[in-house]
């Protein structure tokens, strides 16, 4: 059995821990619900310019002629971005996204397709160094200080890509949000803008008739690079959103830990004094009886 001391300092050791994770715990917390504030708010401006965009699509595709929606016959290079943390402590959420762009990636070269890896996150830059993967580009994550500016020189960045032909489409590899408590690694096209525009919600509006002005096409011609925009800058939001969730849980198991160990600990110091104490006074009686 350890001795009393070693016992005392692993015990002040572990609540020193403890306090940290708790403290991160509700950092976590704090950051978590003020990505998901802004996040309820940008999916609404999503929503509606999804609608207005699948309305234009839906009945004015032949006119249309724009190079976010031309598709390649045999597009073989592909940018897969993806969106990491930079830091650890938050579970699987970094290893969870990787696997999935990786998973992906292998699927597409099966197919003869080039992979260009575009990584945003210090996690999964350093994951790729370690494993010796060559990638395209890498950015630090601004997590949840990403804005909509940000959001949109980097959409600008992958539009300038797909428009001179360095690449033929673009995937976005992040982690989803589906509801407040479950989050995903989930993957996206880009690029092309597919004319069937993908129902990130059930929308109220869905359906519902416009009249325009100027013409459709030219309202289509403003609201593509908006729609980029927005697709990405949501993007952003859902991978901080998802990466502070994970840390809270992390951290939260991590406390509720170190207070099971803390109990056990203190447990086991008892029963080290105790049997020393009951050590001493059998050698104190042991000790007045051989005077006797």
């Amino acid at each position: 059995m350890a001795n009393q001391r070693n016992i005392k300092n692993r015990i002040k050791s572990i609540k020193n821990t403890k306090k940290i994770t708790s403290t991160m715990e509700m950092v976590a917390s704090a950051k978590m619900k003020k990505v998901q504030h802004r996040l309820e708010m940008s999916n609404q401006y999503e929503l509606k310019i999804n609608d207005i965009m699948k309305n234009i699509l839906r009945y004015n595709t032949g006119d249309i002629r724009d190079p976010l929606l031309a598709e390649y016959a045999e597009p073989k290079k592909i940018l897969i971005v993806q969106i990491v943390g930079n830091r650890g402590l938050c579970g699987s959420f970094n290893t969870n996204v990787i696997h999935n762009s990786m998973t992906f990636a292998e699927k597409m070269a099966a197919q003869k397709k080039e992979i260009v890896n575009y990584v945003i996150g210090k996690k999964g830059i350093n994951y790729y160094r370690f494993i010796n993967e060559p990638v395209f580009r890498t950015k630090m994550n601004p997590e949840d200080k990403v804005s909509l500016e940000y959001a949109t020189d980097f959409c600008n960045e992958l539009r300038e890509l797909f428009i001179n032909g360095e690449v033929h489409e673009v995937y976005i590899s992040y982690t989803k949000v589906f509801s407040r408590s479950s989050q995903k690694p989930h993957i996206f096209k880009l690029l092309p803008i597919s004319a069937e525009i993908e129902d990130e919600a059930n929308s109220s509006t869905a359906g519902s008739s416009y009249v325009y002005d100027p013409d459709p096409v030219k309202i289509l011609t403003y609201l593509l690079p908006l729609y980029l925009n927005v697709k990405v800058f949501n993007s952003f939001l859902e991978s901080s959103y998802s990466e502070q969730f994970a840390r809270r849980v992390a951290m939260k198991n991590a406390t509720d830990a170190s207070v099971d160990i803390i109990k056990d600990l203190t447990i086991t110091y008892n029963r080290a004094r105790q049997a020393k104490i009951t050590n001493e006074i059998a050698e104190i009686v042991g000790g007045a009886a051989a005077l006797e």
